[in-house]
């Protein structure tokens, strides 16, 4: 991360090696914007997304041009902001279920229970909304995927940085990474068969709602719907994105709260005031909003992405083969002073100074652009803020004494573990 916050002063593009591989470094929005907006259609995914293709499938995360826009346009439809408010009253049931079940000065894992609160979060909202076996199995199906996930996160970033045999080394994990990596499969797999054989069992079809049904309905852009392969890559691509990175967001948010009390207090005091039945959001949560857009900023856990040009161009005036394989960092970018005054300095407030649009396009990205733009970010930013919610409202969260937070880099920049002490609000 030091490297590459320090190539940012040599340019826009810089060239660098992986080894022996040249790879171009986006520093500046304009190039990044250029890249991921304005001449998307000339890059493809690039070397990272064709080392995770073989594992997670060639969905909506690795897939490339026509059949990219063709399955993001079947999915959008369970992301549409009507559909995401009505799993609100799911989200707040499990997020207050975990956070209910713990005990006055317990230390809880914060990472660990994260990670698992919001892959059952995700599967119970979008996945399954009627599965036969209940609450229990949708909350062990949700940590199994949680550490199967773990595991082949961690396994393609070594098969990206580093050279193939190395990166096949059992001392690295390889093994392990194959093995969690048929194990998502065949949890994926039993998913759509059992979501298929249920939508064959009702009359009229697969009307259930969920993100499932919706991926077997036709539609203009997708007549017959899509098949169980190409429904279990969409599958797995979801829950890479969707419980992965917002638990590590939630973690760093958590972090943050822990070493500042006085910004728990001002998310507390604004959740207490939420009117019942409201939605959580911009809106009606403010501060709280905030507070995640500078954990965004501050703590981006996708680190790195990367793309492919798919033909010889051109950017910020310089001339990139067919082929090469370019490198952004979201979160060097958001950590530049040019754009942000004091940039190590966590200050939700700050977007009250400058907004998002006051920026440069392309300076603030964490959730990328374009047709690349993750299709989940805002049912990712509701998530949070439920969690958010359910528990500074009840608790205050506080660093375990003589532990120390670093940051972990993989697939994404993680905290190394977050034990944190919980304590109750003393009554008013």
């Amino acid at each position: 991360m030091e490297f590459l916050q320090s190539v940012r002063a040599q340019g826009d593009i810089v060239r660098i090696f992986l080894g022996n591989r040249p790879v171009f470094v986006l520093n500046s929005p304009q190039a990044v914007h250029d890249v991921l907006l304005t001449q998307s259609r000339k890059f493809g995914k690039g070397l990272l997304f064709d080392v995770a293709r073989p594992f997670i499938g060639n969905g909506i995360i690795t897939s490339d041009r026509d059949f990219h826009l063709r399955q993001r346009r079947a999915l959008q439809p369970a992301f549409r902001r009507d559909g995401i408010a009505a799993c609100v009253g799911t989200m707040t049931d499990i997020a207050e279920e975990q956070v209910s079940a713990w005990r006055p000065g317990e230390v809880i894992a914060m990472d660990l229970v994260l990670r698992r609160m919001m892959t059952v979060m995700l599967v119970a909202t979008l996945f399954s909304t009627e599965r036969p076996d209940g609450a229990d199995a949708v909350a062990e199906l949700g940590e199994r995927v949680a550490e199967h996930l773990t595991t082949v996160m961690r396994g393609v970033f070594v098969g990206t940085v580093l050279p193939a045999p190395i990166a096949s080394s059992p001392a690295l994990g390889h093994r392990r990474y194959l093995a969690a990596a048929t194990a998502l499969r065949e949890l994926a797999d039993t998913a759509v068969r059992q979501a298929r054989q249920a939508g064959q069992g009702r009359q009229g079809g697969t009307g259930r709602g969920d993100l499932l049904s919706i991926m077997f309905a036709d539609t203009p852009g997708n007549p017959r719907g899509m098949t169980d392969v190409e429904a279990r890559d969409e599958l797995l691509s979801l829950l890479m994105a969707g419980a992965e990175t917002t638990s590590t967001t939630l973690a760093w948010a958590l972090h943050e709260i822990g070493r500042r009390p006085e910004l728990t207090e001002r998310i507390r005091t604004e959740c207490e005031a939420l009117p019942v039945g409201a939605l959580p959001g911009a809106a009606t949560l403010p501060f709280t909003e905030r507070f995640l857009r500078e954990v965004l900023r501050l703590h981006q856990p996708s680190w790195l992405l990367m793309r492919r040009a798919l033909e010889p161009v051109r950017v910020c005036g310089v001339d990139l083969p067919q082929g090469a394989e370019l490198i952004y960092s979201a979160l060097t970018m958001h950590r530049d002073p040019a754009y942000y005054p004091d940039p190590l300095r966590f200050d939700p407030d700050r977007w009250l100074d400058r907004t998002e649009k006051d920026l440069p396009p392309g300076a603030y990205v964490p959730f990328a652009l374009g047709n690349r733009k993750c299709i989940g970010d805002h049912f990712a930013m509701t998530e949070m803020l439920v969690v958010l919610r359910s528990i500074v409202s009840r608790w205050r969260p506080r660093p375990v004494e003589g532990h120390r937070v670093r940051p972990v880099v993989h697939a994404l920049i993680r905290p190394n573990a977050l034990p944190m002490r919980v304590s109750p609000w003393p009554a008013d």
